[in-house]
């Protein structure tokens, strides 16, 4: 019998795997083949959750995240670290991240388990049994669902709510590194139009001779329509031409999946802990998933650790220290930005989400205030003590700055939204 199973090869899981090892006799299982090619940003804020990965390590994080870059259609919002000074933090081969830490897992004595996908689990006072679609069948003191947004009959079967999810798109532009340079004079790039999405940003996180870009699809679009719909933004959306020239991809190789958001009420019950983007854990304006993903893993490392010391049987009243770690450090105050950007962003008509886009592009220019508030906020090492005072008062400045007519038609909405701080 395993101490603990984990379900998914995520940042969540692995990291968790990974961090629990020396404690615990651990295996850890996912359905894909391998770990999938990402490309992302790593604010500096990550950093105290690494134990055993170097930042400087450039095999794994290629650049420093200097600059990032607010794309509007007339003009476009800057946010360059060298205003204020150290970076925001760095752009991350997630695969490489996390192939290191299984390594480092494997090494300590974890098990890994890769092409196997769990169809049922069975809970008992005593243990939880996995049982995989090619007929093996493991059991454990504690299961650890870090799942992402593929696992939901499993959660729901065990008695967890599920997340908001939504059909995602993303995929990989190649270049050479001189000409990802000439392309590309910044390092990330998040650029909301309701016509692509009225859910969440279209994006770039530039790496070296690999570019990550996609977006978040509509509640009503099908897998085909977010393929189609990216192939045409890459071949004829005016606004990024500059960027994506002579760079390649294969519309083949575009990859769709749910993206989750939206945390669910509760994260344990007996014997079985959610992590990450399953439990919702990303948040809603940025969608930000390593951060949470850390955070939780972290937490979970924490709760169960002195439990195991202590023989627990690991039922729901004393997992629920997990639940209230997540809260303190995530929910209590950092994830309230998240929430009021995106019922002012996202949770609008086209064209008062055009305009308050505008808007803020705007404010970001003129308002070096806002400028340093962002960079600080990419660098602060303390999430749980998260100012939100500082949110509310750029969404006031956002609204002050907004035309008269905007005023009158999204007074009551700003103002809902700035009651969450």
């Amino acid at each position: 019998m395993y101490d603990i199973i984990v379900i998914g090869a995520g940042i969540s899981g692995i990291s968790f795997a990974q961090k629990m090892a020396p404690y615990a006799k651990i295996i850890l299982i996912d359905e894909n083949e391998e770990i999938p090619i990402k490309t992302n940003i790593f604010p500096e804020h990550n950093r105290p959750y690494l134990d055993v990965v170097s930042m400087d390590d450039s095999t794994i994080f290629p650049r420093d995240h200097i600059k990032t870059l607010y794309l509007g259609k007339e003009e476009s919002g800057v946010i360059n670290s060298e205003e204020f000074g150290d970076p925001l933090g760095k752009i991350v081969y997630t695969d490489k991240l996390l192939k290191h830490l299984i390594n480092d897992f494997k090494e300590k004595g974890g098990k890994v388990k890769f092409n196997e996908m769990v169809k049922r689990v069975n809970r008992s006072s005593e243990k939880v049994e996995v049982h995989t679609t090619i007929g093996e069948t493991y059991s454990g003191k504690v299961l650890i669902l870090a799942t992402g947004s593929r696992g939901f009959e499993i959660q729901k079967a065990l008695g967890f709510d599920i997340p908001d999810s939504y059909l995602g798109i993303y995929t990989h532009l190649y270049g050479s590194e001189a000409q990802i340079d000439e392309n590309f004079d910044f390092d990330y790039m998040f650029h909301i139009n309701p016509n692509i999405s009225k859910n969440g940003p279209f994006f770039f996180n530039v790496g070296e001779e690999r570019v990550l870009t996609g977006y978040l699809g509509n509640s009503d679009e099908s897998e085909s329509e977010i393929v189609d719909k990216l192939d045409r933004i890459l071949n004829n959306y005016p606004y990024i031409q500059s960027n994506v020239t002579n760079l390649k991809w294969d519309r083949a190789e575009f990859i769709t999946g749910r993206i989750s958001k939206h945390p669910i009420d509760r994260f344990s019950h007996d014997r079985v802990l959610v992590l990450g983007e399953a439990a919702g854990l990303v948040t809603a304006f940025f969608y930000e998933g390593l951060l949470s993903g850390l955070v939780s893993a972290d937490a979970a490392v924490r709760t169960l650790r002195p439990l195991f010391e202590q023989g627990s049987s690991f039922p729901s009243s004393e997992l629920s220290a997990y639940d209230k770690e997540i809260k303190r450090i995530l929910l209590n105050k950092y994830y309230n930005n998240g929430d009021a950007c995106e019922y002012v962003f996202y949770d609008n008509s086209p064209s008062a989400i055009k305009k308050i886009w505008e808007t803020y592009i705007d404010l970001v220019n003129d308002n070096q205030k806002l400028r340093r508030q962002i960079w600080e906020a990419y660098r602060m090492y303390d999430v749980e003590n998260y100012d939100t005072s500082r949110d509310k008062w750029a969404g006031e400045k956002l609204f002050e700055k907004l035309p008269t007519l905007s005023k009158i038609s999204l007074g009551p909405k700003f103002l809902k939204a700035l009651m969450k701080f």
